[in-house]
């Protein structure tokens, strides 16, 4: 019996044909599991995508070596017999300063994440807007050059309609690209290499807290609280001089005014921040407000879609009508998202502001 190399020739080519065949077959298999897993990869929601940014963030990072140097400093100084109360304040402090500034990193970080990630999701409901805007323009052109032909059109008309259809079709571009950047934004925020897995939708609004909540927070904020920690050690200091018939008594009264100007710092930063907490709660109300009427807004879309199916379905209007009614709900569901994720944002603003982090 002949082996495959000493077979006739046409049978050799049919031969290669059928294994060149097997591996045409082979290849999209065995890529299948992994086109799966992607398409079925968990959706990353917003929670564990501040999570993962609070975990990848230098800031973080250079505020956690710092804060364990802070608290190494502290525990040296504090086994230290012969330092002095004010060593020892000093050295307590900045560990609670390190402290701060790291809960601050962590708030900052975890803010700007939440930001990417509500831009991602809003860039996403701009492409599929575009997408849908541009499924009606296209049947729009369609039907004006048919009018034309039958002479129900001009050509003016149909080439409004092609214009029309073009700046859809940029629109769709555009948004492509907007979502594409911030998708590689939020991605470099995360410390994601590779692609990003599909984002959980929008999540319900915030709830939020009251002013008198808010206000009974202060002492959480960083430069208020080092205001304060400034007013002990000043004490502190006055306490370590005022030593009748050894210290001057200039210096005694310099210890005093400090004294004084600490306590007048910290009360005037306290009156200050409890204005600025007031308008940035103010800031919240408003996005709440607004966040109001977006839901009313898409209530009404949803009437109107169903109105146009009815009607529809009654043969007294189009269906391009109803892909009109359709993409306003579209729309109308976008800004609701948007107004959610401005709420959100407005909170944020507001927690920075209490805690004295940078946003």
């Amino acid at each position: 019996m002949p082996t495959p190399l000493q077979a006739p020739a046409h049978l050799r080519t049919r031969m290669h044909t059928l294994l060149a065949t097997l591996v045409l077959l082979t290849v999209p298999v065995l890529a299948l599991p992994m086109a799966l897993a992607q398409s079925t990869a968990a959706p990353l929601d917003l929670e564990t995508a501040m999570t993962r940014a609070e975990a990848a963030s230098p800031d973080v990072q250079t505020a956690q070596r710092d804060l364990d140097a802070a608290l190494r400093e502290r525990d040296r100084v504090e086994a230290d017999p012969t330092s002095l109360r004010v060593a020892l304040l000093d050295a307590r402090h900045a560990a609670d300063a390190a402290t701060e500034a790291l809960r601050n990193a962590r708030q900052a970080a975890r803010a700007n994440a939440a930001s990417a990630f509500e831009t991602v999701l809003e860039a996403e409901f701009d492409v599929r807007i575009a997408e849908a805007d541009l499924a009606i323009r296209r049947i729009e052109t369609d039907a004006t050059r048919i009018r034309q032909q039958a002479g129900a059109a001009t050509q003016t008309d149909v080439a409004r309609a092609e214009d029309a259809q073009a700046s859809a079709e940029r629109d769709l571009r555009d948004a492509q690209d907007a979502a594409a950047l911030a998708r590689d934004r939020l991605a470099v925020a995360l410390g994601q290499e590779g692609d990003l897995p599909p984002l959980a939708g929008a999540t319900d609004a915030p709830v939020l807290p009251s002013l008198e909540a808010t206000l009974a927070r202060l002492d959480e904020n960083a430069p208020l609280a080092a205001a304060r920690r400034a007013v002990t050690r000043s004490e502190a200091n006055l306490d370590a001089v005022n030593v009748p018939f050894t210290t001057p008594q200039t210096q005694i009264d310099a210890a005093r005014d400090a004294v004084a100007n600490a306590e007048t710092r910290a009360n005037d930063l306290a009156t200050s921040l409890t204005l600025t907490l007031q308008q940035a709660y103010n800031a919240v109300t408003a996005a709440a407000g607004r966040l109001d009427g977006a839901r009313d807004a898409l209530t009404t879309a949803r009437d109107d879609l169903q109105v146009a199916q009815v009607r529809f379905d009654a043969g007294s209007i189009a269906e391009l009508d109803v892909q009109r009614a359709d993409l306003a709900l579209l729309r109308a569901q976008a800004n609701e998202t948007r107004a959610v994720h401005a709420l959100a944002a407005a909170l944020r603003s507001l927690e920075s502001t209490l805690l004295g982090a940078t946003p």
